[in-house]
């Protein structure tokens, strides 16, 4: 597992350089219909690793559903939430409570979530029954977004990863069947006291690279915090963060490690975090986000110079990295 082990070892190393401080602006932003959609896709995934699509092709009214579905469930008492969608770490499947730890910061990040693993059997039990009509949003939103994120591996592959045959990237990640690791993750991050919010070791999700090849994030307008930096194996002697704020209508992307291990390192995964709230009234409200990660399925063999690893191995070392219980 020493392709595992590489990576949190990264995000292990930060600790000794961490920094709150972000700059102004925002990362590119890419009209999926314009003809150089490709070209600057590259560019970005080559550079700042993260991205806004819109003109993306996923209705507005299946985001919107999704969202709902995520506060209806969300609003819920913790021991229901938890009765309604059990965690089991091994299946990446159900509800958690503030139980991730990131090797970056070595404490629990301020948030609540529920994983929807789109494999076979992986979600048996743990399809919460509020609100009434939850799988089908969530099932609707995880295909409109499966069939974006491939579209967008089909515009990387043929820069990332020459010797691949056109589609292998996107060929690699199913949903619902056997090995499906596909992975719908609706996030509220609650209210912060100002204590919480002032103290240096605390972050709503703690600096890490994503376990994927790409990762979509919806977010609203509002519901900022987000931020991103370059992979320190590109040469940056320290990160140096920038703010990725909402766009109306549109979908953050960034790269994450599978596709950078795919492709040899021509492309990097980016480091992000989501930092507690800077006012008071911040400090006072939620905020909600819903991540769709494209991890290829569990057969999938990522080969590359360093070694070749399956998915599924390579997912479930980085579960087991970034939890404090296993089950």
């Amino acid at each position: 597992m020493a392709a595992v082990l590489d990576d949190v070892n990264l995000e292990r190393g930060l600790r000794a350089t961490m920094t709150r401080d972000a700059s102004t602006g925002r990362v590119p932003v890419i009209d999926m219909r314009a003809d150089d959609a490709g070209a600057r896709m590259w560019d970005a995934a080559t550079t700042v690793g993260f991205f806004t699509v819109v003109n993306h092709g996923v209705d507005e009214e299946t985001i919107s559903a999704g969202f709902a579905a995520s506060r209806a469930f969300f609003a819920q008492d913790q021991g229901e939430k938890e009765r309604q969608s059990p965690f089991a770490p091994r299946l990446n499947s159900g509800y958690e409570y503030m139980t991730q730890v990131r090797p970056s910061t070595g404490t629990a990040d301020r948030k609540e979530s529920l994983q929807i693993t789109a494999r076979e059997g992986a979600m048996d039990g743990r399809w919460p029954a509020t609100p009434a009509t939850f799988e089908a949003d969530a099932r609707a939103l995880l295909g409109a977004s499966r069939g974006l994120a491939a579209r967008i591996l089909d515009l990387l592959e043929p820069r990332a990863c020459p010797d691949l045959a056109p589609g292998t990237l996107s060929g690699s990640h199913a949903l619902w069947g056997a090995g499906g690791q596909c992975c719908l993750r609706l996030l509220h991050y609650p209210p912060a006291d100002a204590v919480a919010a002032d103290d240096a070791t605390t972050w709503r999700a703690g600096p890490h690279t994503d376990w994927c090849c790409v990762t979509l994030l919806y977010q609203r307008p509002g519901n900022e915090g987000l931020e991103c930096a370059a992979n320190p194996r590109g040469g940056a002697a320290q990160a140096s963060w920038l703010r990725v704020d909402p766009v109306a209508g549109g979908v953050a992307v960034n790269v994450g490690d599978m596709l950078s291990r795919w492709a040899d390192g021509r492309v990097l995964s980016n480091l992000h975090r989501v930092r507690m709230p800077a006012t008071a009234a911040e400090c006072g409200r939620s905020r909600y986000s819903v991540a769709f990660f494209m991890q290829a399925d569990k057969e999938a063999v990522i080969a590359s110079k360093g070694g070749a690893i399956t998915a599924g191995d390579y997912i479930l070392g980085r579960i087991k990295s970034n939890f404090a219980k296993a089950n």
